[in-house]
């Protein structure tokens, strides 16, 4: 777990009306996709979940843990770009969002507190 300080949240609301199949379908093959991104080396683990009905607009999502620079650089390929061109036609708000996990915090808060200043 030392080089997962970094995260990929990608996260979904629900299908669009109309693109139910698409989404069930890339939902069954995201999961073998994801394995075989593991194996290739863009990040070190990953996982998926659906939320419960809750009444917000985030129901699915997906976490890969790993080293930043690396996830930044998966985020560049093609691999990476069409499964995100497929994801928008049929999921929706769908967000791609980098992080850094709670093993980076401190080292976080202190490029912060560099930045803006202790005390703010």
């Amino acid at each position: 777990m030392a080089n997962e300080k970094a995260v990929l949240f990608i996260g979904a609301n629900r299908p669009i009306v109309g693109r139910e199949a698409e989404a069930m379908a890339l939902w069954s093959e995201t999961g073998a996709w994801l394995e075989s991104q593991q194996k290739a080396g863009w990040f070190a683990r990953w996982d998926g979940f659906w939320l419960t009905p809750h009444g917000g607009d985030m129901n699915s999502a997906f976490t890969c843990y790993g080293d930043r620079a690396k996830l930044d650089e998966w985020r560049r390929t093609d691999a990476f770009e069409a499964w995100v061109f497929r994801a928008s036609t049929c999921l929706s708000d769908l967000g791609v969002i980098p992080g850094v996990s709670y093993a980076a915090a401190s080292e976080t808060m202190a490029r912060r507190a560099s930045a803006v200043g202790a005390n703010r």
